[in-house]
């Protein structure tokens, strides 16, 4: 019976060094997953600032602008959507029209090639297509594509703070705080109604975006005078897209 017990025992001991050799099975990712899924679930969107806090959300949406370069010109646009291995971007038609486009340049410094999608009729704006497969996935996680807030575009109004931001002297390097002047304003040198905003821009940061005080991408710039400047709505870029994506 002694014996019984230690064979038993000696038994049981090898079968639990057995079992804290192997371990738990562990689940890894790939820097491709990772991406992958970020991108499947949307959440690759600049970060929404709760508090409103300006300084807060312009640090978050930096990301989302971009750099276009047009034969000899530069110009700015803005990230709609982040895919596998594209980048879908809005500029100003004025911007995309005279001939095709060289490079595109983001925030964390890469250059890529692209190619134009399609210039609007209605609206001075054009979307762009960039190729971002070149890129190591780590990178492209660094990137981040616009939030929007129907809510918030309802609830604009005379007075509500906002801020541009735009590439004219680099990638997302110039910034302007300002407010909004008259959010559905109609501009005959556009054909169109437009964000009125008291707020500089200076050449070269049209295609740029323009936020509000959370984060979210109200509009594009697209002219500006002095103190004063006129942004496509989103909801203007957003039906045009929808008018043509499949």
């Amino acid at each position: 019976m002694i014996l019984c017990l230690c064979l038993l025992c000696s038994m049981q001991g090898r079968t639990c060094a057995q079992e804290r050799t192997q371990g738990p099975l562990i689940q890894t990712t790939t820097p491709r997953d990772e991406y992958l899924g970020l991108v499947h679930l949307g959440l690759l969107k600049s970060r929404e600032n709760g508090n409103g806090i300006i300084s807060e959300s312009i640090r978050n949406i930096l990301p989302t602008i971009v750099r276009i370069r047009t034969g000899n010109y530069l110009g700015s646009g803005i990230i709609l959507e982040i895919r596998e291995d594209t980048l879908l971007i809005a500029s100003n038609r004025h911007q995309l029209q005279s001939q095709e486009f060289s490079a595109v340049t983001l925030y964390n410094g890469a250059e890529v090639s692209a190619r134009r999608l399609y210039l609007s009729d209605r609206f001075d704006l054009g979307f762009i297509e960039a190729d971002i497969s070149p890129l190591a996935y780590e990178r492209r996680m660094e990137l981040r594509c616009i939030s929007m807030d129907t809510d918030c575009e309802r609830m604009l109004g005379n007075g509500t703070e906002m801020f541009l931001v735009g590439s004219a002297d680099g990638v997302a390097a110039n910034i302007s705080e300002g407010v909004v002047a008259d959010p559905w304003y109609y501009f005959d040198e556009f054909g169109s109604y437009m964000i009125y905003n008291y707020c500089r821009a200076k050449a070269g940061m049209s295609g740029g975006g323009t936020y509000d005080a959370h984060g979210h991408c109200i509009g594009m710039i697209t002219g500006g005078h002095e103190e004063e400047t006129a942004s496509l709505p989103i909801q203007s870029i957003r039906e045009e897209w929808e008018t043509i994506s499949p």
